[in-house]
């Protein structure tokens, strides 16, 4: 009966150490050149950011233009979505399941020159009144502009930047949310940039969950 009970402990004490060593929570994404971190969850899946990237700098993928871009940038995205692809974070239709897109860009001397927040706060979409009537935002199939959230950051080592969330309708007519963090370093020479979009009902019932990728970018300068 004494040895019965002991192997039916130590069974016990095998299932939970298996159920201890399951897949992680969350994935953690670095770069340690860059000196850049973040996380997600596990369950998400990285793809090619190619395509988002030469569509973003408005270069010919085959151009010197853009090879100078690729040495320049570093970039990475996730999707939630059972078929991943980073061009989510650009289609004009719904994105149901978020993605997260997060790039590290050495910029140019006139981008320098030009640095300020609201130039941050433009980094992906027109947000400020000012950049929005410059874009005929309509014209692209953006309406409904809200801004929910602008939030100055200044984290350790000299680093500055805004968070930023903010909604838009998109030509498939549902309202889609945008999360972004955009921060430069002391010299501004560099800028990081964390998005995240889902549409905005997504947004609201996994705003726990989302919050906690965009809180987790860290930049070490």
């Amino acid at each position: 009966m004494r040895r019965r009970t002991v192997a039916a402990a130590l069974a016990l004490i095998l299932v939970a150490g298996g159920a201890a060593c399951g897949a992680p929570e969350f994935t953690y994404v670095k770069n340690s050149g860059q000196k850049t971190y973040f996380k997600v969850p596990h369950e998400w899946h990285e793809t090619d950011t190619g395509d988002v990237d030469d569509t973003l700098s408005g270069s010919n993928p085959d151009s010197a233009t853009a090879q100078l871009r690729r040495d320049a940038w570093w970039s990475v995205a996730y999707d939630a979505s059972a078929v991943p692809d980073a061009t989510h974070l650009l289609t004009s239709g719904i994105t149901a399941q978020p993605i997260v897109y997060a790039r590290v860009a050495d910029l140019s001397e006139p981008q320098q020159n030009a640095v300020s927040l609201d130039m941050l706060r433009n980094a992906f979409l027109p947000v400020t009144a000012e950049a929005r009537e410059a874009s005929a935002g309509a014209a692209l199939g953006l309406t409904g502009f809200e801004l929910v959230r602008d939030e100055v950051l200044t984290p350790e080592g000299g680093l500055h930047g805004v968070r930023i969330v903010y909604d838009y309708e998109l030509a498939s007519g549902v309202m889609h949310t945008f999360d972004q963090t955009a921060l430069l370093n002391t010299d501004g020479s560099k800028l990081y940039l964390l998005i995240i979009r889902c549409s905005t009902s997504c947004y609201r019932d996994r705003s726990d969950e989302l919050d906690t990728i965009a809180t987790s970018f860290t930049v070490r300068s």
